[in-house]
């Protein structure tokens, strides 16, 4: 058996404790190190955790002992600190986004690249089983082409302050680029390449906060993605959908990382059958049973062959267990790659690249249509 990799965390704010603990329940990695911004902080977290603190990041990336950079910092030191971490030789885990512009974000992957080291974002959507599901079902073709997909995501505010860093677009890059990365690389996955088409951002009166933002974005010729991110609800309010329209069903879920999924499909019964291997242990609700005439309806201009329409749903599964082990899978999939060159990953550095990609296109059209309402008020 290898080593344990050693990895150092920077950033021991909630999301980095968190990731901390679940990464200490991993047999194939240690934390030896941790570093923040406030000293009191990291002893606090080092002492936690039985490891050593650091009392700049700097000193941490000093250390030999670290093979690994866990970044759990605000987007606009993401740059400097992977760039530094990557020439002192080390791996680097990064936060979402990889950068708050595409020129830093380039730079850091290049650096990787001639390093030869790993450089990944926390896309950890990507492992949630849910996910993965969504994805088999649209490559399955059992529900016919996905015409239509929206994100909404009415998120609670009440944790931050108009102080907040998450506002400052210097320090965030924005709604689209903070937050949206996620959803932007989940639909890619899902549906393939996209174009964005619109995108729109609104300040809350009275003030220079933008606190909703939107965007249309076209996959293919065939499928509209839609998101909305508004970040204005109390904590108790905080909520998300997912909205699928397939030429044969609909899919719901809920939360941002759902723990449930829900199907409404018109299928054949070998259809429903190869559904169920997809979801397994999903209950069914018959909704309808068809024949003769009534199995072959129409849609968008063909004939379809149904037999039945089904209500599938599964059980739902605990949200912070389930948000454990995605970003444990995440980093145990870098790990790999470490010890492998030729394991391919879920999530690599072209991840990172595109998703920011999405979010710096969707955020330069909100930015003209916002400078020409100006010109034009």
């Amino acid at each position: 058996m290898s080593a344990p990799l050693r990895y150092g965390l920077i950033g021991c704010g909630v999301f980095g404790r968190f990731c901390l603990e679940q990464f200490s329940r991993m047999g194939n990695v240690r934390c030896v190190a941790v570093a923040d911004t406030d000293e009191s902080l990291a002893r606090k977290t080092a002492a936690e955790h039985g490891t050593d603190w650091c009392a700049t990041p700097r000193d941490l990336l000093a250390r030999p002992d670290v093979d690994l950079v866990h970044l759990a910092t605000p987007p606009f030191t993401h740059g400097e600190l992977a760039c530094a971490a990557l020439t002192a030789g080390k791996h680097v885990l990064c936060e979402k986004p990889l950068a708050v512009s595409m020129a830093d974000a380039q730079r850091m992957t290049a650096l990787a690249g001639e390093k030869n080291l790993i450089l990944a974002v926390n896309l950890m959507m990507r492992y949630n089983p849910l996910c993965r599901a969504v994805k088999a079902l649209v490559d399955s073709g059992h529900l016919g082409r996905p015409l239509h997909a929206a994100f909404v995501n009415a998120a609670q505010d009440e944790t931050l302050t108009p102080a907040h860093w998450f506002w400052d677009r210097t320090k965030s890059g924005g709604i689209f680029i903070e937050h949206g990365v996620h959803f932007f690389d989940l639909f890619e996955w899902w549906f393939g390449t996209g174009e964005v088409l619109s995108a729109v951002q609104l300040k809350r009166p009275g003030t220079d906060i933008v606190d909703q933002v939107q965007c249309a974005v076209r996959y293919g010729n065939l499928t509209l993605g839609t998101f909305y991110h508004g970040f204005h609800q109390m904590r108790s309010r905080d909520q998300q959908s997912w909205r699928i329209v397939f030429e044969l069903g609909t899919l719901t879920m809920t939360e941002w990382v759902p723990t449930a999924l829900e199907l409404d499909a018109s299928l054949t019964s070998q259809g429903l059958e190869e559904v169920l291997k997809i979801l397994p242990g999903a209950s069914v609700r018959m909704m309808e049973r068809h024949a003769d005439e009534a199995r072959h309806p129409a849609s968008r201009h063909q004939r379809r062959t149904i037999d039945l329409r089904a209500h599938i749903s599964t059980v739902p599964v605990g949200k912070m267990t389930l948000y454990g082990e995605m970003v444990s899978h995440l980093l145990a999939d870098q790990i790999a790659r470490i010890a492998d060159p030729s394991h391919v990953r879920t999530v690599d550095e072209s991840n990172g690249l595109r998703s920011l990609a999405y979010a710096a296109q969707a955020q330069a059209i909100a930015d003209g249509m916002q400078e020409r309402e100006s010109w034009t008020a």
